[in-house]
């Protein structure tokens, strides 16, 4: 081959090796920025309600990229996700529900984080099913709420009248009837973790009959979907990256405190999430702490919503949301 035949071959040769450089700078260029802006970002502002729905945020809260607070009411949570205040908050299911109604499609799930920490506990009067519970008191709390709609539906579909044939007392709070199934004041009642833990401190009597969780996936086919993650629609637009970023550091958080019960148990404490270190830790392995992302959120929460919506539609903003409701990333 002649010198100038050589040239024709190289010059589309040397064009190409010179585009293929051009682009790797191009992209390298592209992820320094991306990791400038990372590293610019402003922490993001989380936001949990104490007691199994914040457990799972608990090992995010010494982390530099979220400013995590931690709260006592679920109103704090509404304001502050309606106001813009908070870009992701961990709430009860049907919250979300009515925060996504409320502000129309301004919040999306992005995850689920607790399934079914609620359990029949008994002190006096065992409970092997929920066919032990005709012409019997059952205290709870939550009347007007999730508590009070799951309790009915799983009598009802077993058969029993709420009223009827199984009487059912509310009570103010689940601390109060904590220390009422301790005393022996309560002999059957339907609580939630912690307080199922802080009762059997008091009382070693106190047992766990049943629980709901399993009774509700017995009845439904589907895991009951308590609590779930939040995150504001125009910050899941606006940043994307961030929002992968949490996913992965909520599920590794969820891990830690399957798995390292007993220093999540004291961080729970440290941070107010729970009432001390030992109920924490006897707690922690009966909350049910998941990361359910995607098309796996779907069948609990829309099973879940569906049940609550046909009790009382005003318990989920007034309708279930269709598929707008779920980050699909």
């Amino acid at each position: 081959m002649n010198t100038r035949a050589k040239t024709k071959v190289a010059r589309p040769f040397a064009l190409a090796v010179l585009f293929l450089a051009m682009a790797c700078l191009c992209v390298g260029c592209a992820q320094a920025g991306q990791k400038a802006e990372s590293a610019s970002a402003e922490p993001a502002q989380v936001m949990a309600i104490n007691g199994p729905t914040g457990i799972g945020m608990a090992n995010l809260a010494d982390d530099s990229a979220y400013n995590v607070q931690f709260v006592s009411q679920p109103d704090q949570v509404v304001s502050a996700v309606s106001s813009g205040s908070v870009d992701i908050a961990a709430v009860p299911t049907n919250l979300a529900s009515t925060l996504y109604n409320k502000t129309q499609g301004g919040v999306k799930i992005v995850a689920v984080d607790a399934l079914g920490s609620l359990y029949l506990v008994d002190n006096g009067q065992p409970v092997a099913n929920l066919a032990d519970l005709k012409g019997k008191t059952v205290y709870a709390t939550g009347e007007g709420a999730n508590p009070q709609y799951v309790l009915e539906y799983l009598l009802e579909q077993a058969g029993l009248v709420p009223g009827q044939d199984v009487t059912v007392t509310y009570v103010a709070d689940n601390a109060q009837l904590a220390a009422m199934v301790a005393n022996g004041e309560a002999p059957i009642a339907m609580l939630p973790e912690p307080f199922v833990s802080v009762a059997q401190a008091k009382n070693a009597g106190v047992q766990v009959a049943l629980s709901v969780g399993d009774l509700w996936k017995q009845a439904t086919g589907t895991d009951l979907a308590l609590g779930c993650v939040v995150a504001r629609t125009d910050y899941i637009d606006e940043h994307p990256a961030a929002i992968g970023a949490f996913l992965s550091d909520l599920d590794a958080s969820i891990a830690q405190a399957n798995g390292d019960v007993a220093a999540t148990a004291q961080l729970c404490a440290d941070k107010g999430i729970l009432p001390n270190a030992q109920a924490a830790q006897a707690a922690i392995p009966r909350c049910g702490l998941v990361c359910l992302t995607g098309d796996d959120m779907k069948a609990p929460v829309n099973g879940f919503l569906g049940v609550l919506a046909q009790s009382n539609p005003t318990s989920v903003g007034g309708a279930v949301p269709g598929d707008g409701l779920y980050y699909k990333g």
